[in-house]
């Protein structure tokens, strides 16, 4: 008899009570546009804030399946929405609210601190390091963020109170196969988008000031955050502005899709158990009020109903230096080119392409994973056989054999592990990919009968929602265009997971056996930053380093919000959250 998994929700999850980008990302459902909408309440005016929310929450949009979303393609509970709505608030903002003190202390520390308070923690301010100055807000932030309270005096009338996104798009059903149709589905999705922002202002107005949208954003302080999909000549894509696709391998839990198909997608995005199968993870890493990893359950704020069905989430602006990246990359694929015994200037792109692929640990163009198609013509093979089982099904599209292999192929996207890489000969061991995500590559029994699988990186894994940031056009690729991406991590401990991650596995390099060396793109970059490339171990040649890495990503600001469940919304609404 196998054993239970008490790490499974017993009655699935309650669908209807949890907000909708918790569960999955918008951007992978027709939804390449978003707006976000930062939010602060008066606090003397309490009552009209709260009566606010209570006509807000009809608009909040749940995580119950609609017509074209990929989580249940055989279930429809409600119309598709032309804008999702959904709705966050900072510690400030639960204070601002009216919540008791006893719900308010039992939050966590990280959480109360805010996001900027704990900027020397994560690394978003490496040019100080120690003194009252790490209370300070980075200069380098946006206006907006740069109003946050700190540890050396009070909140300031720009405090950010709410987080409110809106995210729009369009029915892929609609699409016509010749895609004609494409640009007036996007126009009419960023007129659905303009619609909603007006539908909140005018709401924000009805308050008389008892909630106002706080402006700051960007160069031009506007009142709002725009984020966007960067599209080709497809349209929207997986892309962003370096030049990477991305929005691979997001972990999965039980109950985030149906019994019948969550089998299938935990493959390479759940947990790797110690029998290298594949299973869920605990759906308590990612929503307060269920078992996590640990078989426990993450200490709740009173009442439990409150934060059941709730999250935590870090949004993060995280500029992109576009000429920094394009000048470093041009410069070192030709050096790169030279080691490898390619013509500089002929074989220039396929050394480029390799060189992004080693700082990844996935092939830029399409995101297939170095673990699979390690060099580059084990990668045009992988492309080869991909198009070659694209154009049978195109032929017949009931072809099963050519379909069970187009899944096949897609699954090893994400089904892989670095047990057989340890030396990085495929992935470096110092790639964005294994940094973040380094499945098996830190288990202690590795070579072992007794393997722990993924249990040590179980416990660090978040979900990742958010968009690009910034025009796409290929004239404003410099550091000082305003472009990047609109990051947000979900998870159950922001200091456990989110905190985690990016201070030990981005910023700091031994967990990984490579010194000093952060992450070669989202780490912090002295003058000696790099990366060893190892070489192919049948080659006579010595691993290539890329040195001199510039600063290619930097924070542009953010906050640590709470995500509640609607019968949170309803409560916080109500002014009815009663610890006692």
């Amino acid at each position: 008899m196998s054993p239970v998994d008490i790490t499974a929700p017993r009655r699935g999850l309650n669908l209807a009570d949890i907000q909708g980008n918790v569960l999955l990302p918008y951007g992978k459902q027709g939804f390449p546009y978003a707006r976000y909408v930062f939010l602060r309440v008066d606090p003397r005016k309490e009552e009209g804030a709260r009566k606010f929310l209570t006509l807000l929450l009809p608009k909040i949009t749940s995580a119950l399946p609609w017509d074209s979303k990929i989580a249940f393609p055989d279930e429809v509970l409600e119309p598709r929405p032309a804008v999702a709505w959904n709705l966050a608030f900072t510690f400030r903002g639960l204070y601002a609210l009216g919540l008791p003190t006893t719900t308010l202390r039992a939050m966590p520390a990280e959480f109360i601190d805010g996001m900027a308070a704990r900027a020397h923690i994560l690394g978003d301010r490496p040019e100080r390091d120690r003194g009252e100055e790490q209370a300070a807000v980075p200069p380098h932030w946006d206006a907006i963020w740069r109003h946050a309270a700190t540890r050396t005096g009070e909140p300031s009338t720009g405090q950010v109170h709410m987080l409110l996104s809106l995210n729009a798009g369009f029915d892929p059903k609609r699409l016509a196969p010749d895609r004609a149709n494409l640009s007036s589905l996007l126009a009419e999705a960023r007129a659905s988008l303009e619609a909603a922002y007006a539908d909140l202002v005018s709401r924000c107005e009805a308050t008389g000031g008892a909630v106002q949208i706080v402006p700051g954003h960007g160069p031009e302080r506007l009142p709002y955050q725009d984020a966007a999909a960067v599209c080709d000549a497809n349209g929207p894509s997986k892309r962003e502005h370096f030049g990477f696709a991305d929005g691979f391998g997001d972990p999965v839990f039980h109950g985030q899709y149906p019994a019948g198909v969550i089998a299938e997608r935990a493959i390479g995005q759940g947990k790797l158990k110690p029998d290298q199968t594949w299973a869920p993870l605990a759906t308590g890493e990612f929503l307060l009020g269920y078992v996590d990893e640990a078989q426990e359950i993450p200490g709740q704020t009173y009442p439990f109903e409150f934060t059941r069905n709730g999250t935590f989430m870090a949004y993060r602006k995280l500029h992109e230096n576009l000429g920094a990246f394009d000048r470093w990359v041009e410069t070192t694929a030709r050096a790169f080119a030279r080691h490898l015994g390619l013509d500089p200037d002929a074989d220039l792109p396929r050394a480029r392409q390799t060189l992004m692929a080693k700082l990844a640990g996935r092939w830029p163009d399409d995101g297939v994973p170095l673990s699979v198609a390690p060099t580059w013509d084990a990668y045009q093979a992988f492309r080869q056989r991909e198009a070659a089982v694209e154009a049978r099904l195109k032929a017949d599209p009931d072809d099963r054999a050519a379909a069970e292999e187009k899944a096949a192929i897609r699954r090893q996207y994400v089904d892989f592990t670095f047990a057989d890489d340890l030396a990085g000969h495929k992935c470096p061991v110092a790639a964005h990919l294994r940094r973040v995500n380094p499945r098996d590559a830190l288990d202690p029994k590795l070579g072992t009968r007794d393997r722990m699988g993924s249990a040590l990186n179980n416990r660090r894994r978040i979900l990742r929602r958010g968009l690009p940031y910034g025009g796409p056009d290929n004239a404003m690729r410099d550091d000082a265009g305003e472009h990047g991406i609109i990051f947000m991590a979900i998870c159950a401990s922001l200091f456990r997971q989110f905190e985690f991650v990016q201070q030990q596995w981005l910023q700091y390099g031994l967990d990984f056996n490579v010194g000093n060396d952060t992450c070669p793109l989202l780490g912090n970059h002295g003058p000696d930053a790099k990366i060893v490339i190892p070489a192919d171990p049948g080659s006579d040649r010595p691993p290539f380093i890329a040195a001199r890495i510039p600063q290619l990503v930097e924070v542009r600001g953010g906050d640590y919000f709470f995500i509640p469940s609607l019968t949170g919304l309803r409560m916080l609404a109500l002014g009815i959250v009663d610890p006692t």
